[in-house]
């Protein structure tokens, strides 16, 4: 086992460090300020990542992309999400998604779907799920006007999408959707491509209005007889196997966010003098900051032996990812609150960096699923 980077990942992520500080970071902190969610969607800035080929880098090199492994790209994450932790996930849901897909589909099924993918830069994906049950009843405080649920139902000789799906997240600027028909039956599971082009039947019915991670819209859609594109059964068991990069790539790029945040706090911590010496020197902020390096590390390590694990096939635990994705997650939380700490009062006020660091986190660890949810999942799988 080894998870030295070899010179292309080296080289990729050097690419990456060097577009989230130049390109990312100084300008997603306007989309963060910006009033309306309609209005936050980084496009800009991800038409000169895909310049770069960063969007379609899990695509092989025969097919347009660049060619990265799973663990490759765990290098990459962490730097986009070190730009911002919004950017970071869109690129992270992209190659997660895309390499779901090279695993579910057959040679031309996966054919198609990337000359479509990477045919336009305009192009993200989205994960969809939809139940076999009918949506329960909204009891939230906040109740949305949004469809709950959604239904497929054949039409002639294909298949149509109606209702809605809240919360979905990328949503807005997805090209293509992973749509996942879930069933209490695991081999009842079904897994379609859905296409969002003009005329294709698919509305924005609402954009939330999310504490963090702003620069990746959160919506929920309706659907009006939205034809659904190439389909397969998939038992559970290899939904989970195909889809170890879902949970583990976005949260790469959290761990990049959090170790930005320890990154300002190490800085403050020896610019800070309080007692006659910088706060660092004082053994609880020195303490706090090693703690943060212990569980960044091991949160790094933890993501990356899962990455690996995943590129040996049958090697591969499938409890692994959801257990590593929970880990990951709640130690950037951890390390991110402690930043703030390591600043006092200051940290939470708006004009210092911590503040929206924190809020990024905290929307990353709801956004994807609590901890308990992916220990919940690795338990049916122990």
């Amino acid at each position: 086992m080894d998870f030295a980077p070899s010179e292309a990942t080296i080289a990729l992520q050097g690419l990456a460090r060097d577009f989230a500080r130049q390109e990312i970071a100084p300008r997603t902190d306007a989309l963060d300020q910006e009033k309306s969610p309609e209005n936050r969607f980084p496009g800009e800035i991800l038409e000169k990542g895909d310049a770069l080929g960063l969007r379609t880098l899990p695509i092989p090199e025969a097919r347009g992309g660049g060619g990265a492994d799973l663990l490759s790209l765990c290098f990459v994450a962490e730097e986009l999400g070190w730009g911002d932790l919004g950017v970071g996930v869109i690129y992270a849901q992209d190659w997660a998604l895309a390499d779901a897909v090279s695993r579910l589909w057959d040679e031309s099924g996966f054919a198609a779907f990337a000359e479509n993918f990477t045919s336009s830069s305009a192009s993200h994906l989205a994960h969809l799920k939809i139940g076999d049950t009918p949506a329960s009843e909204d009891k939230s405080p906040y109740p949305s006007d949004a469809l709950q649920g959604a239904s497929i139902a054949r039409d002639g000789e294909g298949l149509r999408l109606n209702g809605g799906a809240r919360r979905v997240l990328n949503g807005a600027a997805a090209g293509i959707f992973l749509l996942e028909s879930d069933s209490t039956n695991e081999n009842e599971r079904r897994i379609f491509l859905l296409e969002n082009r003009d005329g294709a039947g698919i509305e924005i019915d609402r954009y939330h209005d999310p504490i963090g991670m702003r620069a990746c819209q959160d919506v929920d859609l309706r659907f009006d007889n939205a034809k659904l594109g190439c389909s397969l059964d998939c038992a559970e068991g290899k939904w989970n196997d195909a889809t170890h990069a879902v949970r583990i790539l976005p949260a790469a790029a959290a761990v990049g966010t959090s170790r930005k945040s320890h990154e300002h706090a190490h800085e403050h911590a020896r610019e800070r003098v309080q007692g006659g010496k910088p706060i660092i020197e004082h053994q609880t902020v020195g303490y706090m900051l090693c703690d943060n390096l212990m569980e960044l590390d091991a949160a790094r390590r933890s993501l990356q032996a899962s990455a690996w694990a995943a590129e040996q096939g049958g090697d591969a635990e499938p409890w692994r990812s959801f257990l590593a994705k929970a880990f990951a997650t709640e130690s950037c939380e951890r390390v991110a609150r402690r930043s703030m700490e390591v600043w006092g009062g200051a940290g939470y006020m708006t004009e210092a960096p911590m503040e929206r660091l924190t809020r990024d986190i905290v929307a990353f660890s709801h956004a994807f699923g609590v901890g308990h949810a992916a220990r919940s999942a690795a338990m049916g799988l122990l």
